[in-house]
């Protein structure tokens, strides 16, 4: 997109574009924006319009990217990131000295390190931390893209080693079962002991340095065909995870410390034989600005009060 075009362009309107591609379902990308859909869907109108292409391919499944919508996907995210850069780089220049820092927080990440989040944004002397959330995968990219300064993410398959990090401490995982079920009385459950259950699982591709892992170590003799059901609309919602395992019809994998306290009906939550830790790690650009580094430092410390961390273990 040329700056000309990007002068049309309603840098809102680019901002629900990318949620939209994002959460793949215009009700989603509403509930995140905290907008009404039809809003929403008139915003994404009056982009194509001014555009003259069709972004979105709308299905009852969901939407496609159009390959007008690929191009500017691309564009949209390189135009924001110069934005966002620009407005960090005047604030920071004004004579309170306070520099800014955006952090993305990978779902289900921000269950674990509720503490240190809710104070993060004033704890750090001369920075100031503004925290998004964001589906999965996503939050590494914008850091890549220069979207974020951070990320707190699960652990990184090989293609995300690219940017710099570090393991903030591992975070044990448990199943989530029916109270009904008939390995609900035990205190542990065996992994061998699940192997005809139906698993509930969140999409793989927002998720791809944790899916592999847990389907192998709930189902170390690998699944059946239907043995895993997926629904897209549980990026965003752990909850909506543990409400299908409450109707009685599968199990799931929980947080251990987190999923106890969902009020989502008859369930239970066990640790597991063997257990199963999945890394949680911070990342970041180099070279990091000062600031960036001195967030890290707060987060690593964090993980080492237990009286801040829900359920992780740090990494000595």
């Amino acid at each position: 997109m040329c700056p000309a075009v990007a002068c049309l362009v309603d840098l809102r309107q680019l901002r629900y574009f990318l949620t939209v591609t994002e959460e793949r379902r215009f009700s989603s990308a509403a509930h995140r924006l905290r907008i009404a859909a039809p809003s929403l869907s008139q915003q994404i109108r009056a982009l194509e319009r001014d555009l003259g292409v069709t972004l979105f391919e709308r299905t009852s499944r969901g939407t496609k990217l159009t390959p007008a919508g690929a191009v500017l996907v691309q564009r949209a995210r390189l135009i924001l990131a110069e934005v966002d850069r620009a407005r960090e780089d005047v604030r920071s220049a004004t004579p309170s000295g306070v520099e800014q820092v955006s952090l993305r927080i990978c779902t289900m990440a921000e269950r674990v390190l509720d503490g240190p989040l809710r104070t993060v944004g004033t704890s750090i002397r001369g920075v100031e931390v503004f925290v998004t959330s964001s589906p999965g995968d996503d939050a590494v990219e914008a850091v890549r893209q220069g979207r974020a300064d951070a990320a707190v993410v699960w652990s990184r398959p090989q293609e995300h080693r690219d940017l710099d990090g570090i393991v903030l401490g591992s975070v044990p995982f448990g199943v989530v079962l029916p109270r009904a079920h008939p390995l609900a009385d035990l205190r542990e459950i065996p992994v061998a002991r699940l192997c005809h259950d139906r698993l509930v699982m969140f999409p793989r591709s927002p998720f791809s340095g944790i899916w592999q892992r847990i389907v192998d170590h709930l189902l170390p003799e690998g699944a059946q065909p239907g043995q895993i059901a997926i629904e897209p609309d549980l990026i965003n919602s752990p909850e909506a995870m543990v409400r299908a395992v409450a109707t009685g019809c599968a199990v799931a994998p929980g947080i251990l410390g987190v999923a106890e306290h969902m009020d989502v009906g008859e369930i239970v939550v066990r640790p597991l034989d063997p257990p199963l830790f999945l890394d949680l790690e911070v990342v970041w650009r180099r070279p990091a600005r000062p600031a960036v580094r001195r967030l890290v430092d707060f987060l690593s410390e964090a993980v080492n009060n237990p009286d801040v961390l829900v359920s992780a273990h740090p990494r000595g």
